[in-house]
């Protein structure tokens, strides 16, 4: 063998050698994501931990414009979260692997000093602190960036509580951990978890974990995988944070962190296929909803967040009512029929009567369940003390406008009054949108008039009208005068019950007197 070695080396060329040695070596892992501690206090990361891969969103990598740094963006598909983040290097020159230190906002430094900025959910910093290392930036064609790796800390303002991160875009990682960042738990529940380990050239890697919470193990599987198990007892319940350790023996280590959250077990009727079945009408079910949970496909009315389920079939044909009147914080609800999956909303309502609290009305059929979803108005709330009304639902919502007999026009201008009222069954917003015509020595006259009525019981309107003939032409001859006139009119109002508008239709003859 030694002796077909160097037969080997004598005809190979050393470049044709390195190259086939790193043809046999795997390539190193391409990394994207971004990692960010916040500490409390910090403006931008709000005192929160944060990691998003690729197949959390999307990550876009550009260069600056006006040369000299890189822009990376990362949103989630539907935008409910999104960073950006610029980094520059001094004198507008391009940006190459070092530390970077008295960085100010980006792109607002001056041109000696390096620029920075990490923005997103909405918060940015006025002004700004702080120091980045680029530890990889590779640039294609067309001024592209193919690759980037870089740590960060930044201070908003001047202030002492700082964002650290570190942004990989397609970067060349020897040694990778992957482990679920953020891990929901329930006590007295089982938390199992697999955390992995990726080598550049496949080494064994030794894996570790620090921070595990009492009663947590970890065990080097032995296979570059290692298994996270723990049950949360009755008196575990809040945040634990679990760093896991990688060591290829090379040299080179990795950390990956977990952020595991415990809380108390949720009420039964959690989930939609545990609804609290409520027994007739009137009834009310009080509960402490604080520790309810979102399921993923649970629907959305002003949100779904601390969602619990209620169900009730009716005997009869009835007209409900559901609401959340006396409970302790800010609620919606919503009614369905159908199956899981397959849900059609009846009705969907915030704040009704003017509270937090929310209300539904509808007409119920005889046989048929209807499904009620109690939500947090989108975000959880920190208590949730809820109680859920079912009872019988008045009637449902009408309105009725009328235009009075008699107008008035004046004999100079030819300008029309028309009064009248709109009587409702409960307290709404009516609009009244119509025309007057008349016919004089045997031309037509038109006009157009519209009335906003705050409607509350029987409610009295009035509305000018105006020629349209006599605003371009001027002729006494079309201007309205005393005599016999046709009002038509399409009334809207805007149902409190079901937040829809009904329509009603007015047509009359109505006749117009002289005024002085």
């Amino acid at each position: 063998m030694f002796t077909d070695y160097r037969r080997f080396r004598r005809v190979a060329s050393i470049p044709l050698l390195v190259g086939l040695l790193m043809l046999a070596l795997p390539a190193a892992a391409q990394v994207t994501s971004l990692s960010m501690t916040s500490d409390p206090g910090d403006y931008i990361g709000a005192g929160q931990t944060y990691f998003y891969s690729a197949a959390d969103g999307e990550f876009r990598a550009q260069v600056h414009s006006g040369g000299g740094g890189i822009s990376i963006s990362f949103n989630t598909p539907s935008y409910e979260h999104w960073w950006y983040l610029d980094f520059a290097a001094p004198n507008g020159v391009p940006l190459t692997p070092g530390s970077y230190l008295n960085a100010t906002r980006y792109p607002f430094q001056s041109p000696d000093v390096p620029g920075l900025s990490v923005s997103g959910d909405g918060r940015g910093c006025n002004e700004l602190t702080g120091s980045f290392q680029v530890l990889q930036v590779t640039y294609g064609p067309d001024n592209t960036v193919t690759a980037f790796d870089a740590t960060f800390e930044q201070h908003c303002e001047g202030a002492a509580p700082a964002l650290r991160g570190q942004i990989r875009y397609n970067a060349d990682v020897p040694l990778y951990l992957t482990a679920p960042f953020n891990v929901q738990a329930i006590q007295n529940q089982p938390v199992d978890f697999l955390v992995t380990a990726t080598d550049d050239q496949s080494r064994r890697v030794l894996l570790s974990a620090s921070g595990l919470p009492s009663g947590a193990t970890f065990t080097d599987l032995g296979n570059n995988t290692g298994a996270f198990s723990w049950i949360p007892s009755s008196g575990q319940s809040g945040s634990f944070v679990v760093t896991f350790l990688g060591d290829n023996q090379q040299g080179n280590q990795a950390t990956a962190s977990s952020n595991i959250f415990v809380r108390p077990p949720p009420p039964a009727n959690d989930d939609f296929d545990a609804a609290q079945l409520m027994p007739g009408i009137p009834s009310t079910y009080s509960q402490n909803a604080t520790n309810a949970t979102t399921a993923p496909d649970d629907p959305w009315c002003y949100g779904n967040a601390q969602s619990v389920w209620f169900e009730y079939t009716p005997q009869v044909n009835e007209r409900i009512e559901a609401n959340t009147f006396g409970s302790g914080y800010d609620t919606s609800v919503s009614v369905y029929t159908g199956s899981r999956g397959a849900l059609y909303q009846i009705g969907c309502n915030d704040d009704a009567a003017g509270t937090r609290q929310s209300r539904v009305r509808f007409d119920a059929v005889a046989g048929t369940t209807y499904y009620f979803m109690v939500s947090s108005l989108y975000f959880p709330s920190s208590v949730a003390d809820l109680v859920f009304n079912l009872q019988q639902g008045p009637p449902p919502f009408s309105f009725s406008p009328s235009v009075a007999q008699f107008g008035t026009v004046s004999p100079s201008t030819g300008a029309v009054t028309l009064s009248g009222s709109v009587r409702c069954s409960a307290p709404a917003f009516v609009v009244l949108n119509g025309h007057l015509k008349q016919v004089r020595g045997g031309v037509p006259i038109s006009g157009y008039w519209s009335a906003f009525v705050p409607c509350d019981g029987v409610t009295p309107w009035t509305a000018s009208v105006q020629s349209t003939a006599a605003i371009f032409r001027g002729r006494a001859a079309a201007l309205f005068s005393g005599g016999k006139a046709n009002v038509g009119a399409t009334a809207y109002a805007f149902d409190p019950d079901t937040g829809e508008y009904r329509q009603a239709e007015i047509s009359v003859v109505v006749t117009l007197r002289g005024k002085k």
